[in-house]
């Protein structure tokens, strides 16, 4: 994805100030954007506009920058699913009013320009990562919050509000983000800005076409028959896929697992007589075995010939070559934090942005919402609320145990207004938990919205609102993907689905090589308040039982690693020296059962039953009543 910075002030600035506050943003970007890139700039004394972007298009007919006349259009990410052949016909429509990103696939945002006008619309999802802040008469928005926060600050600080969603859930929530006084713009946001006669900006905020408009057009769709709301489902995904092949040359990618989500995709192509490069991540040697047989089966029965290859997504080899620390230092600066932290049981990434555009792919993300993925087991016996179980999914970014009582309070009280706001919206039952995966799952934790062409044809506006009209019942039976493919590749009906317990993975596992010592000398060196929103001696006991060869919960470990990177960036007043004493504790070797002495030192191992300890309680009353 390319990095936009646009800022408007409410009277003219002086020329220092622009200037310093630019070079602040490029020495920011310089650590970031490799030399090839090509930068355009564009404003005056009252606004301005710098885009970066790679040099060549990668096949792309969407340009990230276009000017006609007097109108400019910057785009982040490519319009999937919109209704429009360019950039600046588009922007065109926006300053007009229009609601041109009501058909768009997230993550998508459209910056449109005139001499005397601005309007800048973000996605109906709010998946389009341009954050904004506001300092000193200047409002700003910007691609990377890091970025936002040098130029209208010249320093950055940790937001509590944003980390502590991080540690919960595995993302940061909501519209916050990871620093202070700067957040995402919400679903739908629209900021429109005119000129004033004296100089200066006038900027108003609206929300226009978001999330819950999309949720209520499923809901009204509730009681058309089953065929017709699937058909609406099927012709949401053959929009977006087309759409996609009128903005790239070429065939995508497509990611097929042994899984429902990338299947049903992978059919829509077939489908529509496309041949996409499938990539099975074999990890899971499950994955592999049933990715092959679902090609056989086209190439025998249809003479179709699929380009596949198998490769392992996270094998010890690749991945352990650059330490955890290190790892998780690039992974945070590469994407301002942003990440999931399983990503640091991944090969390292690269401490730049990409020299080109890579090529489109397709993922199956947000196929979840049609398959009760958040739901309680249906027999499970009393079951939770909606509102309980939602709760439960979404507050796993570790064991709620191992957060401090205060971060989980906080965190609690932010989803259930989030619950609250759903009900209003008119939603009831287990659809509360696709509302909640939605907004906060998919929005925030996909990792689509980081890189343009990752495309979500699950997230395609007409899919997502036939979600909503699909029954609990209809979800729980798998009615949308085993009726779609059934009817788009009738060969593939009858091969099972890779379940979650299909074996095990060769994937690798985040305390192995360096990891115990890692995490141990974070332990011990970095002490920001960041890394006191989860509780210490969780992790070192983790860190303990992975020492000998146990099997910790890789959350703890993970989530830990990522606060406190972060603190060490953010928070640079609260780092130590390293001592060693934490790993010197979780690597020693258990200490030696010292004998109990006493009257019944010899028979206490009858406590080591259920019986046993029954038997040792009554004799013990009996003794003490004497």
């Amino acid at each position: 994805m390319q990095l936009m910075l646009a800022w408007a002030a409410t009277a003219a600035l002086p020329q220092s100030r622009r200037d310093a506050a630019v070079a602040r943003f490029d020495r920011a970007a310089a650590e970031l954007v490799p030399g090839s890139w090509h930068r355009r700039h564009l404003g005056g004394t009252d606004r301005g506009v710098l885009v970066l972007h790679p040099a060549d298009p990668g096949g792309y007919r969407w340009p990230p920058v276009a000017t006609e006349r007097d109108v400019t259009a910057v785009s982040v990410g490519i319009p999937v699913g919109a209704d429009g052949d360019h950039p600046v016909a588009l922007a065109h429509r926006l300053l007009t009013g229009e609601d041109v990103h009501r058909d768009v696939v997230p993550p998508f945002a459209l910056l449109a320009l005139d001499p005397d006008r601005l309007a800048l619309q973000q996605d109906w999802l709010g998946m389009a990562r341009v954050f904004t802040g506001t300092a000193d008469g200047v409002t700003a928005w910007c691609t990377r919050p890091g970025l936002l926060a040098a130029f209208l600050h010249g320093e950055a600080r940790p937001d509590p509000a944003g980390w502590t969603s991080y540690l919960l859930t595995g993302h940061f929530g909501g519209d916050l983000s990871p620093l202070a006084g700067i957040r995402l713009l919400r679903p739908g946001e629209r900021v429109t800005g005119h000129r004033r006669a004296d100089g200066g900006w006038q900027l108003t905020t609206e929300i226009r076409y978001a999330t819950d408009d999309v949720v209520r057009s499923g809901l009204a769709d509730r009681d058309r028959p089953p065929a017709e709301r699937l058909d609406r489902a099927a012709d949401a995904l053959t929009r977006t896929v087309a759409g996609l092949h009128r903005l790239h040359d070429g065939e995508v990618t497509l990611g097929l697992s042994g899984g429902k989500d990338s299947r049903l995709i992978a059919a829509t192509l077939v489908a529509a007589g496309r041949t996409p490069n499938l990539a099975t991540n074999d990890d899971t040697p499950a994955e592999g075995d049933v990715a092959r047989e679902l090609v056989r089966l086209v190439r025998d029965r249809r003479g179709l010939e699929l380009p596949h290859r198998l490769v392992p997504a996270a094998p010890p080899a690749t991945v352990l070559g650059v330490g955890l620390r290190d790892r998780a230092r690039r992974l945070a600066a590469l994407h301002d934090h942003q990440f999931p932290s399983n990503y640091l049981a991944r090969p390292a990434v690269r401490t730049r942005l990409p020299e080109v555009v890579r090529a489109p792919s397709l993922t199956g993300a947000a196929g979840e919402l049609v398959v009760g993925y958040w739901y309680p087991p249906a027999d499970a016996g009393p079951a939770p609320t909606p509102e309980q179980a939602g709760m439960t999914k979404l507050l796993a970014g570790v064991p709620n145990s191992a957060a401090s009582p205060e971060a989980l309070a906080a965190e609690r009280d932010r989803v259930t207004a989030l619950l609250a706001h759903a009900r209003g919206v008119g939603l009831r039952d287990e659809h509360l938990i696709d509302y909640l995966y939605l907004v906060e799952r998919m929005r925030r934790w996909c990792t689509s919205a980081y890189t343009t062409g990752m495309v979500t044809p699950f997230l395609a506006p007409g899919f997502v609102a036939a979600s909503f009209a699909f029954t609990v019942a209809e979800k729980r039976a798998r009615l949308p993907h085993t009726a779609l493919i059934a009817r788009l590749v009738p060969e593939w009906a009858d091969v099972p689905f890779v379940s979650a317990a299909a074996g095990p993975s060769r994937a690798t596992r985040i305390w192995e090589g360096d990891g115990v010592a890692a995490v141990s000398d974070l332990l011990d060196t970095v002490h920001g308040p960041l890394t006191e929103l989860i509780r210490r001696p969780v992790v070192e006991r983790d860190l303990r039982t992975a020492a000998r060869g146990g099997r910790p919960d890789p959350r703890v470990l993970a989530q830990f690693t990522a606060l406190a990177v972060a603190s060490e960036r953010l928070e640079p007043g609260f780092t130590r020296p390293s001592t060693g004493a934490t790993y010197a504790r979780v690597t020693a070797p258990p200490r030696p059962r010292t004998p109990t002495k006493g009257l019944f030192a010899g028979v206490r191992w009858v406590r080591r039953t259920r019986l046993g300890d029954r038997l040792w309680v009554m004799v013990r009353r009996q003794v003490r009543r004497r």
